[in-house]
């Protein structure tokens, strides 16, 4: 959380420094709302970079887009990695506790994690019976047909060491996705960010030098705008 704080507040102090630095005055780093800026502030949310590319700050667009870009791509990586570890840990279910790789309840290969065969599971799954329906024989039954596993459904581990490896690979998979999805929230932070940084911190640089009336005599002259 502290990182995070002192992340916006290197921020905040940047583009108030990009600000300042194209305009004399504080009107510089206020809303802007005019039409350009409208659609500038909606791109950014839509593309990290779009907006400030069509305000001519391309600094600030390159800055955002490769890091979007870098983001999207950390998230590629992690969820292929996640994926495949998890479809590696099924087959080494299937190989080493005969367990039923077509499965596709995630339960099942999370039941694996923790029981060293289907008896056992099972055993756990008659006692949950009986409390739950104490007088309720036929209940019993159906609660134990419906959650036990049996048939092409059981698994042996044979030792603990095998389900230990299986735990493991699974635990890194989980890891692998659960950081996927922190750069995926990166990329929604990041689309904020530009969006902000296009309402409050980039200046229109399109067409600075044009013909405007002169205040100090009559008649027409150069003007630059920052």
């Amino acid at each position: 959380m502290i990182k995070f704080k002192t992340f916006i507040i290197i921020f905040l102090i940047f583009n108030i420094g990009f600000a300042i630095d194209e305009s004399k005055d504080t009107s510089a780093i206020a809303p802007k709302t005019n039409n350009i800026h409208k659609k500038a502030i909606w791109a950014s949310a839509v593309i990290p970079g779009w907006g400030q590319s069509m305000l001519k700050n391309n600094t600030k667009s390159e800055i955002m887009l490769w890091t979007d870009v870098g983001i999207w791509l950390f998230y590629a990586g992690f969820s292929w990695y996640g994926t495949s570890l998890n479809q590696d840990a099924k087959v080494f279910a299937g190989v080493y506790a005969q367990a039923n790789t077509n499965i596709k309840s995630n339960k099942y290969f999370s039941v694996l994690e923790r029981y060293d065969n289907a008896e056992e599971y099972n055993n756990d799954i008659r006692r949950e019976a009986r409390e739950l329906y104490p007088d309720d024989t036929l209940a019993q039954k159906n609660y134990f047909l419906k959650y036990g596993y049996f048939g092409d459904s059981i698994w042996d581990w044979g030792s603990d060491s095998l389900r230990y490896v299986y735990w493991a690979k699974r635990k890194s998979a989980r890891t692998a996705i659960t950081r996927a999805g922190l750069f995926l929230a990166g990329a929604l932070l990041n689309r904020f960010i530009s969006a902000i940084d296009c309402a409050f911190f980039t200046s229109d640089k399109r067409n600075t030098l044009g013909i405007a009336p002169s205040s100090d005599q009559t008649g027409i002259g150069l003007a630059y705008r920052f």
